[in-house]
Order: C-alpha cells, then structure tokens, then sequence
C-alpha cells in the first residue's frame, strides 16, 4: 500500500510532499500567497448614480450655411473653441472631479482626481479652454445680477419684446428661432443642465444678452461658478463632461483605460436639435418654422 502520509489534501498527486515543520532537511517554506488589495472608491455611495450630462458641439458648418447668427455672436466674443471641444467623457472621473471639490472662492476651484491636485482659476481655466477671460464678472442663481454694465429691463426687452415684463417668468416659446437656438447652446455649454429648456433662467438672459449684444463677458468665471453650484446642489446632473477631460489632460492625468464614452451624432447641436425643439425648415420659403405654423398652414391652404 502506498505511503499517503505526506500528500497534501487536495492536490491529487503523490509527487508534492510537505516540507513545512521537516526538521534538519534542508526544506524551504513555500512562499505566502499576496494578499488581496481593496480598492477604496473613488466617491461616496451618493455618487454611485449620478448622471452625467454629455457634452456638446455645436454644428458651425450648418449654422453658417443656414445664415443663423449665432456664429457671429461666438466668434465676436472669441468662443468658437468652447463650442467646438470635442472630447470623450470620463464618467467616473467627472464624479471623482465633482466629489473632491473644495468649498472655495468662486474665483477658482480646487479639486482631485486619481490623487492630482487639480487647480485652477479664471485666467488658467481660460487657458485651458482657449477663449478670452475679458468681461465683469457677475453670479447670481435667484435673483437678477445688478452691475453698472447690465440693464434687466433691456434684457428682457431685446429677448422676448417691448411689451414683456421682467417680472415675469421667461419661456423660451416667446423667443425667436435664434434666439432659442442661442438659448440651447448656452444650457448646454456654458450654463448646462439636464432639461427644463423650456424656461429661461436670469443667468441664461444674462449670457444670452451679452452675446447677442457683443458685451464682453466672462466665460470662465461663470464656468466655475457653475461647477461649484453643480457641487453643492443634492442630486445635480453632472455638467460640462468634455470640458473636464479637457482639463484632466491639462493636468496630466493619465486616462489609459478609464471608461470612456466618445461623443455621438447625436451630441452635435444643429439640424437635429431644432427638429427635437419643434421647428421644420419650409420647403418653399427656406426659412425654419414651428411646425405646428406649417400645420395651420397646410389646414388653411386645405380649406381654400
């Protein structure tokens, strides 16, 4: 009968003795397994399901074949290359870069991700995006900015008409084709939020009449504004996703197998997002209508 004494329990083979406790043997311990590293999150439990805003571009060559104004108003206030970023999104470093942020000044902010220390302020965020940092700055979610060089009442009035009332809650079916088609640009690149398009807030009619006007404003300064505003708000929909790789890769953080989502045609402001808005551009006149306009046009033309 073979010698089973030595065999190791469930090894299987009568080749592999113990040599752990041989005396004077010259045996050598086996070496201990490594223990398994535990990871910590990256973000509390609370972030686990935040959602991610993706980010935009906005589509120049059908603005400009289309005659909108648009592209004049970004390119006087030198903002092509914000609306033009386009970058994949990090979700789980957009919610490491929110969750670390540090209650600061408004006039910079300081985070982490992957345990950089990321800081910036208003000259080097406008570095980083490549546009002007010229323009008072201004903040203010409730309530309208007061400052020497904005008039609320002439905000109002060059948005929605002479016969509109700054007292009154602002929506965005009483702006023109081009000033909606402004109005979604700025909720989705400079200001960016989940929905609600159908209302303008007074920080939106701020941005919007100073880039109609051709004021100069600090687009910078509201982007960090913004970002400290998304931080503290419970629940917030995370904002500006290609702008943050656009900074992660400022800083040198390395982005080698990070999920990543690249940006889909979907994601392009232009044609598709005015027929999403509800206009239709009119065979026969060219021009970009309501479409429910088309429609009465149509019962009219049926009815002689």
């Amino acid at each position: 009968m073979p010698n089973t004494k030595n065999i190791e329990a469930g090894e299987g083979s009568n080749k592999r003795r113990k040599s752990v406790g041989r005396k004077n043997k010259g045996g050598s311990i086996l070496p201990a397994q490594p223990e398994a590293t535990l990871s910590l999150p990256r973000y509390p439990e609370a972030y686990f399901n935040c959602k991610i805003l993706v980010g935009k571009v906005l589509d120049f060559d059908f603005c400009k074949n289309e005659g909108f104004p648009i592209v004049e108003w970004l390119k006087a206030q030198g903002l092509e290359p914000l609306f033009s970023i386009n970058l994949p999104s990090y979700p789980e470093l957009i919610k490491e870069f929110y969750v670390h942020i540090l209650a600061t000044s408004k006039i910079d902010l300081t985070t982490k991700v992957k345990n950089t220390e990321i800081k910036f302020d208003v000259p080097t965020l406008a570095n980083i995006l490549g546009i002007p940092r010229e323009g008072p700055r201004g903040w203010n979610q409730r309530n309208w900015l007061v400052n020497d060089n904005f008039d609320k009442v002439e905000c109002v009035k060059l948005l929605f008409g002479d016969n509109a009332d700054f007292l009154q809650r602002m929506y965005t079916r009483n702006l023109s084709l081009h000033h909606r088609s402004l109005h979604r640009a700025v909720s989705t690149h400079i200001l960016p939020k989940a929905g609600g398009f159908d209302e303008v807030t007074h920080m939106e009619a701020y941005t919007m009449y100073h880039l109609i006007t051709g004021k100069k404003i600090n687009v910078p300064y509201l982007i960090i504004n913004h970002m400290h505003a998304i931080h503290d708000r419970e629940n917030a929909r995370l904002g500006y996703s290609n702008i943050i790789t656009k900074i992660l890769l400022h800083f040198g953080i390395d982005l080698t197998g990070e999920i990543h989502h690249p940006l889909q045609s979907v994601d392009k402001l232009g044609k598709g997002t005015l027929g999403r808005m509800g206009f239709k551009k009119h065979k026969r006149l060219g021009t970009w209508i309501p479409r429910e306009e088309d429609s009465n046009r149509r019962r009219r033309s049926e009815n002689g």
